[in-house]
């Protein structure tokens, strides 16, 4: 992790994260799997640390732009410099002073990229077998060659730990609740000609309003 820490060059987005460690007569390298889908060297490539360039991308370079050419890889570069500057998801999202952040010019993580597919079919209501649509998938990575989507299973995998994780959060803030909360219902008649009750829960935290949805159910017929 203490060698990886320094490995901030672009480049490495081309190569898979996990990076093995292994001796040939008595040499140390790491060898790096290249992400491309077909690889147009041996799949990857060693690097020996007991050489003077042992830190430097070079070699790596050479192999990316043989694999995913020219053009992508200083894509990838040039766009590295926007993210540089600030990469927290929260800058890529939100506002620098009064003027909107350009999210097109930062790339995602595939940990960000992940998170976002949570909130984008949770707050659309989407199914999740749309990750596997091959336009969508096409959209997604064009120009993108170092980013890794996660099938359907993994982003259904995701949503629940997500909510898991909501849930908990929501029900430690009601219950250490200092103040007093406010409960409210609503009912609705759905297009099913069914009658449904929602119970929310409100309350002011850090000077702001919150609203959450305990519970949905239908009422029984009387």
């Amino acid at each position: 992790e203490r060698i990886r820490a320094r490995w901030t060059s672009p480049i490495y987005s081309f190569f898979k994260s996990d990076v093995t460690v292994g001796y040939e007569k008595g040499r140390k390298y790491h060898y790096f799997t290249c992400n491309a889908c077909h690889c147009k060297g041996k799949g990857g490539l060693r690097r020996y640390q007991d050489s003077s360039d042992k830190n430097s991308p070079g070699n790596l370079k050479k192999h990316a732009v043989n694999c995913f050419g020219q053009d992508t890889v200083d894509a990838a570069i040039k766009g590295s410099t926007h993210l540089q500057q600030d990469s927290s998801i929260y800058a890529a999202f939100g506002r620098k002073g009064a003027a909107p952040v350009n999210i097109t010019h930062r790339a995602h993580t595939n940990a960000q990229i992940r998170a976002n597919l949570v909130r984008w079919i949770t707050e659309n209501n989407c199914s999740v077998n749309i990750v596997e649509d091959r336009k969508f998938r096409e959209l997604m990575l064009a120009g993108r060659p170092q980013s890794v989507l996660p099938s359907c299973s993994t982003v259904a995998q995701d949503i629940q730990e997500s909510f898991q994780q909501c849930d908990e959060k929501v029900s430690a803030l009601l219950q250490n609740y200092p103040g007093r909360l406010s409960f409210a219902t609503d009912a609705w008649t759905s297009p099913n000609h069914r009658a449904m009750a929602a119970w929310t829960a409100h309350l002011q935290h850090e000077g702001k309003p919150l609203v959450f949805l305990l519970d949905v159910f239908e009422i029984p017929e009387v």
